[in-house]
């Protein structure tokens, strides 16, 4: 059988999400986790979806210069509420403020998603999901805080936990909030050559900032 893919893929990320569903999508992946810090990057940035894919840039460029003329991917995510950015809770007690914040309220998940091809040439996307959340009772954020599911997650949460089930409704892309968005991904790697377009398609949905290209250098 043929593959659709021109080379295995590197992933600048230690998210086990990311990875499930690149690897459910079928490519062959390896997972360089790329150690930037994206604390100290983000606070430079008042733009969000500009800094998000910033974000992604800086992951995937850290990677690509170790490892020359190869095709890799890399991606942040931001939960944003009021115009305050949650990241990923450090305590049990800075998850348990962020789920009391986002109990029964709206909230936007932006993605940023960086891909570097195997010349060192660089595309940029970014996609935001509204997502409204069910609300909590104190008993419920105590247990799923002590479960140790939070720590690991943008806003303390994952879409896709079933026992917590956090999100009543989103608009826009599912995988987004789970640190991936696939409509996005697919549209960069097929620009980039990975990907075959005759046969996978990218999808679309909505909440795309138009591509950006830049001409970047492997190894800076």
């Amino acid at each position: 059988m043929t593959r659709p893919f021109s080379d295995v893929l590197i992933l600048a990320s230690g998210s086990p999400r990311r990875a499930q569903i690149l690897v459910d999508a079928g490519f062959q992946l390896e997972v360089v986790p790329s150690g930037v810090d994206e604390t100290q990057l983000l606070a430079a940035y008042m733009n969000l979806p500009s800094a998000v894919e910033t974000l992604a840039l800086s992951k995937a460029k850290s990677v690509s210069a170790r490892r020359l003329n190869r095709y890799v991917l890399g991606a942040d995510t931001i939960v944003v509420l009021d115009d305050r950015v949650l990241g990923k809770p450090e305590s049990s007690a800075e998850a348990t403020e962020m789920l009391n914040s986002l109990s029964g309220r709206d909230h936007e998940v932006i993605t940023g998603v960086a891909v570097i091809d195997s010349s060192g040439h660089a595309q940029t996307i970014s996609v935001k999901t509204s997502v409204t959340m069910r609300g909590f009772t104190k008993r419920e954020i105590a247990k799923y805080v002590a479960s140790g599911s939070p720590y690991d997650k943008a806003g303390g949460y994952g879409i896709q936990d079933c026992s917590f089930a956090p999100v009543t409704s989103y608009y826009h892309c599912y995988l987004n909030v789970v640190g991936l968005p696939m409509c996005a991904a697919l549209e960069l790697l097929r620009g980039s050559g990975l990907l075959r377009s005759d046969i996978l398609l990218a999808s679309t949905c909505g909440g795309h900032k138009g591509l950006q290209f830049s001409e970047t250098t492997v190894g800076e």
